[in-house]
């Protein structure tokens, strides 16, 4: 069966998710998305976050985080499936779990911009001990991040790579909303996010957007590190978190589906 599939949010993740169904990804339909300002005409209908619950099968998220709650609410309430890349909207505003558990909808959290999570899910069966992620972003990558703000951190004045934060997934998600997802995903799919714990650094040297992760446990202990381009639409993400979507949408219709 063919799903119906709406789009919330057409920034620089919303409208590579848009091109890529566009383009034809076995399984699905683009019905409808939901835009406040959109650039130009669009293929589908540009909807209210009601309309784009009721009309779509499947509910792809890519909004700022402050905006999730509004989407999730509207979506999971319907007893719907939303595919979820805000993750850090998880750990801030838990009554969304909640909502899925009420309503019997369902939340998908892609990878993202992070590897190796295969095997620290699977991990989490045995038991974690400990888990770490440093992420490193050019400085301009953290403009507008609460923390940086209430901190008075000059971004523009960093000349040297300097860490900005140490602290746990929660509280990494309350100062750096748009840029700790990996962290999020990680604790989601880990101990949580009370016990991952996150570095947070600005590298006027990088050129990129890299994530190192460290989990260990007793039988295992699984490092790995990703380094990508920033979109240049959206220097706080990277190219990859919108292609992890489309991969998402793919494995979960794929005969053969690699997990």
């Amino acid at each position: 069966m063919m799903k119906s599939v709406g789009i919330a949010g057409l920034g620089a993740i919303g409208s590579a998710v848009m091109n890529a169904l566009l383009e034809g990804i076995e399984g699905y339909t683009l019905v409808a998305v939901s835009e406040t300002a959109p650039k130009g005409s669009l293929p589908v209908p540009n909807v209210g976050f009601i309309e784009l619950a009721e009309r779509c099968d499947l509910i792809i998220e890519c909004l700022p985080p402050a905006i999730v709650p509004e989407l999730a609410r509207e979506v999971l309430f319907r007893g719907k499936e939303l595919i979820l890349i805000t993750s850090s909207a998880l750990l801030m505003h838990p009554e969304i779990k909640a909502w899925a558990n009420e309503n019997n909808g369902r939340i998908v959290v892609p990878s993202g911009a992070l590897a190796a999570l295969d095997a620290v899910k699977a991990l989490s069966f045995l038991g974690i001990r400990e888990a770490r992620i440093r992420s490193t972003k050019p400085p301009k990558g953290f403009t507008g991040a609460p923390y940086v703000m209430e901190n008075a951190i000059d971004l523009a004045g960093i000349t040297e790579k300097t860490r900005l934060f140490e602290g746990n997934a929660l509280d990494a998600a309350r100062g750096f909303p748009a840029n700790v997802n990996v962290a999020a995903t990680l604790s989601l799919a880990g101990i949580g996010p009370e016990k991952t714990r996150v570095e947070i650094w600005a590298d006027p040297a990088a050129k990129g957007n890299s994530h190192e992760i460290e989990v260990s446990g007793e039988f295992s202990t699984i490092t790995a590190k990703v380094a990508n381009m920033p979109d240049p639409a959206n220097p706080k993400s990277s190219m990859l978190a919108a292609q992890s979507i489309v991969a998402t949408l793919h494995m979960m219709t794929d005969r053969i589906a690699v997990i």
